[in-house]
């Protein structure tokens, strides 16, 4: 344990694929800050969430158990107040602990945004769960300085209002107006005040974009010419061999020309870039006040998008690749050794244990997830064989999948399979799971993935007698 404790910072996007950072894509992302940040520690190319949607995935980051286990299975299930969170470990600890911006712990739908939020161990609870449709904070603030920009800032009501998986359009206002620059003024702020206060801290910096709608500044779009943009990664006919639910989200996009995902893939990079540039305005504070070399910096998304990749956008538990494999970068300078990647496969559930251990705390009873810091440290080994992802929709489906570096099988409650061999397919074009020659290793595959549901079985309630 060092001998001061250090300061922890989580820069968290949503709905941003591996490939949405620059040092996993230099050929065409731009987003030099969150790449400096790289070059500073370690970058992740094998980190994957445990769930394909926002809500469990952020339960599992902040509580270190899987979505069974802390109940969150799909989006539209509360947190239960009593899983113990990391904030709240840190704050036991002397931690001051803020959430600026999204956090989504609870639904959007039908929610008081005016009404006090449960702290979940947050001192400071700044929650903006989207960037401008509710009467939550950042609206109250646009309200406070010019009521006249709130229709210029504001996006559709989610399943209220005309929004679909591919709405784009560039920011009206002011860039200092956006809920982006919001979510980094705020968290600039409570690290100056804190900072002043001489106590430890830890803030997650909640960004929204390049979760669509994106609508970043006209700047950033400048820099993804639409012409430029690579088409979506797709084959002819691979659908057919996935089960309907595959079929049954391509349909809801299957009228999308190639120019108009060439359009959109260029809001959405863009929107990486917008992102970056506020993750740089954070991360340049810590120099300011010198206090890089004592600050954890963790960056990381709750899940990817398509983006018209097997002619599909958004996520759901189709869980290729592209939805379940995010960006995650870890710097501690003097800690951990810099410019180093990291292959090996972690899961998101692995975050919270992690943090704890850096900062020589113990882990609560219950977590699923398993410490990488020696790992990250350099001082020992770390990673896993395989990678559970589970999904819940009530009343329509239940996923499961586990993912190896050789393999990744799905198994829905429909009864349909579907197994991808990694080694020979890692675009994950062609269902394996009928083909009589693949038959070994589909039965590898199902051994897999019940010894990882075994393995997944909630530790919760304790035992306390014989009997």
């Amino acid at each position: 344990m060092p001998a001061e404790r250090p300061n922890i910072l989580f820069l968290t996007t949503d709905q941003q694929r591996f490939d949405g950072l620059g040092v996993n894509n230099p050929q065409l992302v731009k987003t030099p800050a969150l790449d400096e940040l790289a070059r500073g520690g370690v970058n992740f190319t094998n980190f994957f969430v445990n769930n394909p949607v926002c809500m469990p995935t952020r339960a599992c980051v902040l509580t270190g158990r899987r979505p069974h286990c802390h109940g969150v299975r799909t989006n539209g299930i509360v947190l239960p107040e009593s899983e113990v969170t990391l904030p709240q470990c840190l704050s036991a600890a002397g931690y001051r602990t803020a959430n600026l911006g999204k956090l989504h712990f609870l639904p959007h739908f039908g929610r008081d945004h005016t009404a006090p939020h449960p702290s979940y161990g947050f001192d400071v609870p700044l929650i903006s769960d989207e960037p401008g449709c509710y009467p939550d904070p950042y609206i109250r603030w646009i309200r406070t300085l010019d009521p006249s920009l709130e229709e210029q800032v504001r996006v559709p009501v989610p399943n209220l209002e005309p929004r679909g998986p591919t709405s784009h359009w560039v920011f009206e206002a002011p860039e200092q107006y956006s809920h982006t620059a919001w979510v980094a003024d705020r968290t600039i702020e409570f690290i100056h005040g804190v900072h002043r206060a001489q106590r430890p801290w830890f803030a997650i910096a909640g960004f929204y974009l390049p979760h669509s709608p994106c609508n970043p500044p006209q700047r950033y779009v400048d820099l993804y010419p639409t012409e430029e943009m690579p088409l979506p990664l797709r084959r002819e006919a691979e659908l057919e061999d996935k089960p309907p639910l595959f079929q049954r989200i391509h349909e809801g996009v299957s009228h999308l020309t190639d120019r108009d995902w060439q359009e959109f893939r260029a809001f959405y990079y863009a929107s990486c870039s917008f992102v970056d540039h506020h993750c740089g305005r954070i991360l340049q504070v810590l120099e300011d006040l010198n206090i890089a070399a004592n600050t954890i910096v963790v960056f990381h998304s709750d899940h990817g998008d398509l983006i018209g990749d097997h002619g599909m956008t958004g996520k759901h538990p189709t869980n290729y690749d592209g939805i379940i494999r995010v960006p995650a970068v870890v710097r501690w300078p003097g800690h951990i050794p810099a410019a180093r990647t990291l292959t090996e496969l972690v899961e998101c559930v692995d975050l919270m244990p992690t943090i704890l251990e850096a900062v020589g705390l113990p882990i609560p009873a219950g977590v699923n997830g398993v410490s990488q810091w020696p790992l990250i440290a350099g001082d020992g080994p770390g990673g896993k064989e395989r990678v559970l992802v589970e999904h819940t929709m009530p009343g329509r489906m239940d996923v499961r999948t586990v993912r190896t570096e050789q393999f990744k099988y799905s198994r829905l409650s429909s009864g349909h399979e579907v197994l991808i061999d990694l080694t020979e397919d890692p675009d994950e074009f062609v269902n394996r799971a009928a083909d009589p020659s693949a038959a070994p290793l589909l039965a590898q595959a199902r051994l897999t993935l019940i010894d990882a549901l075994m393995d997944a079985a909630d530790p919760l309630p304790p035992r306390v007698a014989p009997y």
